[in-house]
């Protein structure tokens, strides 16, 4: 489900590899604070490192269905990492899963449903997200990945686990949040940011998958140099408009999924960006216009 953008300019746009960012998606204060529900159940994800360059995701084999606290815990270190959740119908293998998100603007197989999880979270940190997993069997990847061009992702290279969410959904809803961004297609709904640790509740309203990627504007730049950047071929002349090192990312829902997020935001302006692809495959997000302008006030 990952579409990332490389942090060297002649790649960025459509090559869609790693960002700079390290990024933490973290929900922040006790369960009281927040107003978590008492009945959400908790997914402790950890990923370790393995051998010279590569990496292991650990998590618990099965979780009640119902509302989840799902924790990604990254290690120490520069490399960023995320876990993304997908459910399967029918007998498919980790294997198949990991091949079919790996296919860049490929169709999308339909036994296969982004079910979201944990945003790109930076080397040491733990990020969270509170959100629904119904009944069903499920593999959690790790697709991020290391910087370079046509370099493998983790989930590739052995970061993944494999997750059962069984019984009846247990009763509970998702935190309350005054800020809001709704992706549709091709564009996103975006209300309530300020500042600071925004706490969001993240929807997709659309009938195809998406994610959201949140790009700073660099000084002087402009919407329509942020659009001229993603979709013009050899991404133009000049500077990138946007500050790749600021940048957050969500895990990717499928249409009419939703979750609670937190995202630290500094005053300005932000490029809100999807390059996910259809579900029957072609360019990304961005390609068909869901590039929109977000100010933090």
């Amino acid at each position: 489900m990952r579409r990332n953008v490389s942090r060297s300019r002649s790649t960025a746009g459509l090559a869609l590899v790693a960002l700079t960012a390290a990024l933490t998606i973290t929900a922040c204060g006790d369960d009281a604070d927040r107003g978590e529900p008492a009945k959400s159940q908790k997914l402790a994800i950890e990923v370790t490192p393995h051998g010279e360059d590569g990496f292991r995701l650990s998590a618990p084999a099965s979780v009640r269905a119902g509302v989840v606290e799902i924790s990604l815990r990254s290690p120490a270190g520069e490399t960023t990492h995320d876990a993304q959740v997908v459910r399967v119908e029918g007998d498919h293998t980790v294997d198949e899963v990991v091949a079919a998100v790996a296919r860049v603007g490929a169709p999308m197989p339909r036994w296969l449903i982004p079910a979201g999880g944990v945003g790109q979270t930076g080397g040491g940190a733990v990020g969270r997200t509170v959100q629904r997993l119904e009944p069903g069997k499920y593999y959690i990847l790790d697709t991020d990945e290391p910087e370079g061009d046509r370099v493998k992702s983790y989930a590739e290279t052995g970061a993944t686990a494999a997750l059962e969410v069984t019984g009846d959904p247990v009763a509970g809803e998702l935190p309350k949040t005054d800020a809001k961004i709704t992706a549709k297609d091709y564009a996103f709904a975006v209300s309530g940011l300020k500042a600071g640790k925004n706490e969001i509740e993240f929807a997709n309203a659309g009938k195809q998958p998406h994610h959201l990627m949140a790009f700073p504007y660099r000084t002087g730049a402009t919407l329509n140099d942020v659009k001229t950047f993603f979709t013009e071929e050899g991404n133009g002349s000049g500077p990138p408009p946007l500050d790749f090192a600021g940048a957050t990312r969500t895990a990717t829902l499928d249409s009419g999924d939703k979750q609670f997020v937190e995202l630290d935001l500094e005053r300005g302006k932000y490029a809100f960006v999807c390059f996910i692809s259809d579900r029957e495959g072609g360019p990304p997000h961005a390609v068909n216009g869901m590039i929109v302008e977000a100010a933090v006030e």
